[in-house]
């Protein structure tokens, strides 16, 4: 989904103490865009040098940035603000908040409870954390949560937006036959605070090369796609991006609006719905059945695709299987259930 991580003889190396990891700048580049290219990650809290929290110290080489309006150089001893930094000649910096490609600091995070709305007919809230004021949140979209509740048991959801600030987005299916569900949400409607834990999972946008992509989501599976979707936007993917959403009635497409918004807004995006089970007096001339059987008779082959599934594990492999036999190279899809469901 990036584009080319490809270092080239004119790129600049620039290698982060203590790690030793070295980031590779291209000519007339920030250094925070081809981090970003290569997979580092730095710890910040805004991009335009106001905040200083990525505040690093030249320890050889110089580098030129942007600090509070002025454009300023930095050297040997001096500091620089790596958001906005531009490597004039190789350097080595003292910057111990860039996180190599995934590598990930896993924090318990208590978290204000900002709100907790149901969404339409359907049966999934939409909830909103705060992380505590002042917290860089340092998760990649696609990436998931525990919720802690207070007798220390662990709920895990998808993060249904990409980084934003403070601000975690989770949509939570209400499953009254559950007892921890029911324990959840009177814990999320009655308190202020709750305990987070994050973040986990690897299932998040790969630079595999393909032309197309596809998000395979089956109900609040949408949550994860929602978030990687959200970041191959911003990321001004090229790919054409598919979300195939299936739901088993027509009132469980709970969001169905925002990739519906999106379709219009995107020219490389294509919102595919499929239900399972129509009611014989609802109109609807979309999908009906399986997820899989709708995108082989849209496609027919998947040999230029990179997929991405959530949803429960016989949802996920049977789409894996069957589209492996239409073309799709097993290297290119990318799911969650890989780790917590792996097949013996």
């Amino acid at each position: 989904m990036s584009p080319s991580k490809e270092i080239t003889s004119d790129c600049i190396a620039v290698t982060c103490q203590p790690s030793g990891q070295v980031i590779w700048q291209k000519p007339d580049r920030l250094l925070s865009e081809d981090a970003a290219q290569q997979g580092f990650r730095l710890l910040k809290g805004c991009r335009n040098g106001v905040c200083e929290y990525c505040e690093g110290t030249v320890l050889q080489g110089q580098l030129s940035y942007r600090g509070r309006g002025q454009e300023q150089i930095a050297g040997p001893g001096e500091y620089f603000l790596f958001c906005t930094a531009q490597a004039l000649t190789g350097a080595e910096v003292s910057l111990p908040r860039v996180l190599a490609p995934g590598e990930y600091r896993v924090k318990t995070l208590a978290c204000q409870i900002k709100s907790v709305e149901l969404l339409g007919t359907s049966d999934v809230y939409k909830v909103e954390l705060l992380a505590p004021a002042g917290e860089t949140l340092d998760y990649d979209a696609g990436q998931y949560l525990e919720i802690i509740l207070p007798e220390g048991s662990r709920n895990a959801f998808s993060i249904a937006n990409r980084p934003d600030g403070r601000r975690i987005e989770l949509h939570i299916q209400y499953l009254p036959d559950r007892d921890n569900c029911r324990t959840l949400l009177q814990t999320l409607q009655q308190q202020t605070m709750i305990n987070a834990e994050l973040p986990k999972g690897n299932c998040i946008l790969k630079d595999t090369g393909t032309d197309k992509a596809f998000f395979v989501a089956a109900g609040t599976g949408f949550t994860q796609m929602k978030a990687l979707l959200e970041e191959a936007f911003e990321q001004g993917s090229n790919q054409q991006l598919y979300l195939y959403w299936g739901a088993r009635r027509l009132q469980d497409l709970y969001m169905a609006e925002l990739p519906q918004l999106w379709d219009q807004e995107y020219e490389n995006f294509h919102f595919v719905p499929v239900i399972g089970d129509l009611l014989p007096d609802q109109e609807w001339n979309g999908h009906v059945g399986m997820l899989h059987d709708a995108m082989i008779k849209d496609h027919g082959k998947f040999d230029d695709a990179t997929v991405y599934a959530s949803g429960s594990p016989n949802m996920v492999y049977s789409v894996t299987d069957t589209l492996i036999q239409y073309g799709l190279d097993e290297t290119c899809v990318f799911s969650d259930v890989f780790s917590y469901a792996p097949r013996k």
